[in-house]
């Protein structure tokens, strides 16, 4: 095959102009679909299996990167009440998403511009410290809030050395929640979670009046004795995560693919992309992919990662640059066409699969999709 010339990827270029012959609006870059019925679906099957619980809902990350708007609008109409984001500024989408009747904590509390923010999108906060329960009390204390204590992972959260003091701060206004959170709760028989568990029993003795929450997505899968009042699932509503429970089935949410913007062949002996880190071993045929870590797709993918072309993978070959990428070809069944698009998660290209070849989780791939990636929302399962 003769090489093809590369074709830009200009998004002045009309939409309806084809150039040698491809549609432009095929070549305009990487693109996102989000199917929001499969998170609506994802969102029942996790009420059925908790089904002694709420099932609330982790919106933060832009929804990992799904859209938190349109996620948290599409859950509400099912009936989810309780969302979860990390910082106040994330409440602003949410809470226009749905109105004034749903509750929005902010798992980080309180920070130095929170309590506006707090206030004008009616959050409620989940303090970490002791200083921040004070401060709550006395600046707001007919507002609701919650606390989380730290039962083993060290990382964020009231110490359970604190429980007195802040038992004896909170008699007279108690918080609407009380919640930890699992350090190895994809490992279903590490003896921490157990030990977890046990101490969170301690919270939830001291705050009898108080909803109770300890599980978010792997911790849902350890059983009822977990589940309290409330879980708190996240990467399981769009599809991804830890190894469920066969009797719970989870559909991956989002589909990304991007066009091919050149196809050419190479000889035994030549290399593709910086610092020549692929060496042809005989003559292959290759594609050249808008795709790159500028668009929030893993540079550690250089040489690992895949994508899928009708149903053919395309190993990805040589270094991940920013923009661009180039897969093998050679082996699908007929040359791919300029503006065709590869696909890098989606039905065929399995998020938590394509997470694994490129060293991380699948809530990493989704949440770091860039901007320029465009995205579209679907309403069908």
């Amino acid at each position: 095959m003769s090489p093809s010339s590369a074709i830009s990827n200009d998004d002045t270029t009309p939409t309806n102009t084809d150039v040698s012959g491809v549609a432009s609006e095929q070549l305009n870059g990487p693109r996102s679909v989000v199917h929001l019925g499969t998170i609506a679906a994802n969102y029942r099957a996790l009420c059925d299996f908790c089904s002694t619980s709420e099932t609330g809902a982790v919106v933060k990350a832009d929804a990992y990167g799904h859209g938190a708007a349109e996620v948290a609008a599409r859950l509400a109409s099912e009936g989810c009440e309780t969302f979860f984001i990390a910082y106040p500024r994330e409440g602003e989408a949410v809470r226009n998403a749905f109105g004034p009747d749903k509750r929005i904590f902010v798992f980080h509390g309180l920070t130095n511009d929170s309590p506006e923010l707090i206030i004008q999108h009616d959050l409620t906060p989940i303090c970490n410290r002791v200083e921040e329960v004070e401060r709550w009390l006395e600046a707001h204390p007919d507002r609701p809030y919650g606390l989380h204590f730290d039962t083993g992972i060290n990382r964020l959260g009231l110490r359970l050395s604190d429980l007195a003091e802040v038992q004896g701060l909170t008699s007279g206004t108690p918080p609407i929640l009380v919640m930890s959170h699992l350090a190895c709760a994809d490992q279903p028989e590490h003896p921490m979670n157990g030990q977890q568990l046990e101490k969170f029993r301690e919270v939830v003795a001291a705050f009898p009046e108080s909803k109770a929450s300890l599980s978010a997505t792997a911790a849902s899968y350890l059983g009822p004795d977990y589940h309290f009042d409330l879980i708190r699932p996240g990467i399981a509503l769009y599809g991804g995560g830890p190894a469920r429970p066969p009797e719970l089935r989870l559909k991956p949410a989002m589909s990304v693919t991007a066009p091919i913007l050149n196809v050419f062949s190479i000889e035994a002996g030549e290399h593709t992309g910086y610092g020549a880190t692929f060496e042809a071993k005989y003559p292959m045929t290759l594609a050249t992919v808008s795709l790159g870590y500028a668009d929030g797709y893993l540079r550690s993918a250089s040489n690992y990662g895949f994508g899928m072309h009708e149903g053919g993978p395309c190993p990805i070959v040589g270094r991940v640059s920013m923009d661009l990428m180039t897969v093998d070809v050679t082996d699908l069944p007929e040359p791919p066409a300029i503006g065709s698009h590869i696909e890098f998660i989606g039905p065929k290209a399995g998020l938590e699969i394509q997470a694994e070849a490129l060293g991380t989780i699948g809530y990493e791939l989704t949440s770091r999709l860039g901007g320029r990636i465009s995205r579209e929302w679907q309403d069908e399962d």
